[in-house]
């Protein structure tokens, strides 16, 4: 085996053996957390965190800095309500949705944000 094979050999196992370190080098966006907690706002059967991040990055749901409580409320309420997600998935007609308040006080300020500055560019 020649030195250039051994080096590519050596950098190969390398990145192999820091690939399976289980870490993730950038801290989770706000997108992260509310498809992680939320499910995405659909039924967890068909939770796609991929498509979610992108759906929530396009639709500027977390782009409103004035919205953060609002935000950290829904991730919390999610957080702290054991089956939320899977409830979204169920029609109650005897009540409301689990952490639907929540939701709703974050798609009102987000609307309204918008609604006097105009969607985020």
């Amino acid at each position: 085996m020649r030195v250039g094979d051994r080096l590519v050999v050596a950098l190969g196992l390398v990145a192999a053996a820091t690939a399976c370190s289980g870490g993730y080098p950038l801290p989770p966006t706000r997108c992260d957390r509310w498809c992680d907690a939320t499910k995405g706002g659909i039924c967890p059967d068909y939770y796609n965190p991929a498509g979610c991040v992108a759906s929530c990055e396009s639709s500027h749901l977390t782009d409103v800095a004035a919205c953060d409580p609002e935000l950290e409320e829904v991730i919390a309420c999610f957080h702290q309500t054991p089956g939320a997600a899977e409830d979204q998935c169920e029609y109650h007609p005897d009540r409301p949705a689990l952490c639907y308040a929540e939701r709703q006080s974050l798609g009102d300020c987000v609307a309204y944000s918008h609604l006097i500055s105009g969607p985020p560019k």
